[in-house]
């Protein structure tokens, strides 16, 4: 006899759905990364008494594959567990305290830089007009404008605190452009290659186990 009450098919995760799991998924993958760019991978010193980290790297790599509203969430997210105690700075630092510091300025500064990078993934990246041989030259260069605005927070909060010219403290960044740009060229390497090992938010509607 045939069953009149067949198993009702398993559900399914609508696109919205579907795409709020994978930013969570792509946010919390970045903070686990910013966490080892903090404070697993030694920072070097170019200068003496000056680290530098790769924490510019990720936050680049994450507006380069998220684009600038996720990317700017996940710096979000990473403030508020610094300020919840949770050690995500280099040295492990965290809590209110980290917000005081002279170089705090170049923390904010990851803002405009997430927000002039993640201009890639939101207006350019996937145009057909941008040939696979002009990625890297534009993501580098809106890179740089980001890098340069970072250094403009950061110079701007010193100059502010010691009460010193923006300007001569703002050049003093050159020696770090260099770095960075190393940074910025890894970055976009890390956020083509996670680009392409993650599913696409637009495809089929992803189906639950079991």
């Amino acid at each position: 006899m045939p069953n009149r009450n067949p198993a009702p098919p398993p559900p399914t995760f609508r696109p919205a759905t579907r795409r709020r799991l994978q930013d969570m998924a792509r946010i919390g993958l970045f903070l686990a990364l910013f966490m080892v760019a903090s404070n697993v991978i030694p920072a070097f010193h170019p200068i003496p008494g000056v680290p530098v980290t790769l924490q510019v790297l990720v936050v680049l790599a994450a507006a380069g594959l998220m684009g600038v509203g996720r990317s700017l969430l996940f710096l979000l997210v990473l403030f508020l567990m610094t300020l919840a105690g949770i050690p995500m700075m280099s040295g492990f630092r965290s809590g209110p305290s980290f917000f005081t510091q002279l170089t705090v300025g170049y923390a904010v500064g990851w803002f405009p830089m997430a927000a002039v990078t993640g201009l890639y993934r939101d207006l350019l990246a996937d145009r057909a007009f941008l040939r696979r041989g002009l990625r890297l030259p534009v993501f580098l260069g809106l890179a740089a404008a980001g890098i340069l605005l970072c250094y403009a927070c950061g110079s701007g909060w010193i100059a502010f605190r010691n009460g010193v010219a923006f300007f001569p403290a703002y050049l003093s960044n050159a020696v770090f452009f260099p770095f960075d740009l190393v940074k910025a060229l890894l970055a976009f390497v890390l956020a083509e290659r996670v680009a392409l090992a993650l599913p696409d938010a637009r495809r089929a509607p992803l189906r639950p186990a079991g």
